[in-house]
């Protein structure tokens, strides 16, 4: 057995036998291959433990086989992955900066050295960002960003937001097909209404909702619905919503469905294609 820990606390773990290897019905195996079945730790997934003996035999079969270090790095890989956020600390964001200032020096000064963010206020964007899995490799755009809107704002959610959109055409390739068509589930404008009544402003944690439990009830069984739908169709979901709840709705989903999507109209470029696949309604027409 092995567990991977974030600052202590476990964040993952699993069971291997050593000796044997992991094969994976990709979903066109027709001739299935003896073995002791399992579920794989990294996504829950259907395996089955073989011998290395018979790799050749389950490869032919069209079984994915690999072995136990691979395991342990795709597992390790994809935790890096889910806690990014957690991960990332001031030391690293600071890192981050000095190497940023070697090539764009006037970026960082008018930032950090106008002391127009501090390095907690900076990170905490980056975290945003990186709970709902947007790569934050193009730092100087995030700086640049920040640089622009700091001196309207210091709320972190609108900060974030308007880095979202700045970082708009990498966020539509990630979602969109090769023929640069973004299939979205809407909202329809009565739950859109409803999230937005509800949304207050908490000087600790933000932006946040309060719906009473048959009214947030209501309104996640509409979402989720359309989520299952889309799903079932072969799909992977991604929400279109107003810029106004476009966050408030990550968090509602995000505690119900796994890497939930969601962006808003302000993010969609102009050479993407949307196709509506379904829309969230609140009550049956």
């Amino acid at each position: 057995d092995y567990s991977i820990l974030i600052k202590g606390v476990e964040v993952g773990h699993g069971s291997l036998q050593v000796g044997k290897l992991m094969a994976m019905d990709p979903g066109t195996v027709e001739e299935k291959i003896e073995g002791v079945e399992f579920t794989e730790p990294v996504f829950n997934l259907k395996a089955i433990w073989i011998d290395p003996d018979n790799r050749d035999i389950a490869e032919r079969r069209g079984y994915t086989v690999v072995d136990c270090p691979t395991i342990i790095a795709t597992h390790l890989t994809e935790i890096i992955r889910r806690h990014a956020d957690e991960i990332l600390g001031r030391q690293e964001v600071q890192q981050l900066i000095d190497t940023i200032k070697n090539d764009y020096p006037a970026v960082v000064n008018e930032l950090v050295g106008d002391k127009k963010l501090s390095i907690g206020e900076i990170q905490k964007v980056l975290q945003n960002l990186l709970r709902e899995r947007v790569s934050i490799r193009n730092m100087v755009t995030i700086l640049e960003t920040l640089a622009s809107y700091s001196d309207y704002t210091k709320d972190i959610g609108l900060l974030t937001e308007y880095v979202r959109v700045a970082l708009a055409r990498q966020i539509c390739r990630e979602y969109a097909d090769k023929n640069n068509t973004l299939s979205v589930i809407t909202v329809d404008p009565e739950i859109e209404t409803i999230i937005r009544s509800s949304i207050h402003e908490d000087p600790v944690e933000g932006r946040i909702v309060s719906l009473d439990p048959d009214t947030h009830r209501e309104v996640l069984d509409s979402l989720l619905g359309s989520y299952s739908k889309a799903r079932s169709a072969g799909f992977a979901p991604v929400y279109l919503v107003s810029p106004h709840i476009r966050s408030v709705l990550f968090t509602l989903l995000e505690r119900e469905v796994p890497d939930p999507v969601v962006l808003s109209y302000n993010e969609i470029v102009p050479e993407i294609r949307v196709n509506v696949i379904g829309t969230a309604l609140l009550r049956a027409a």
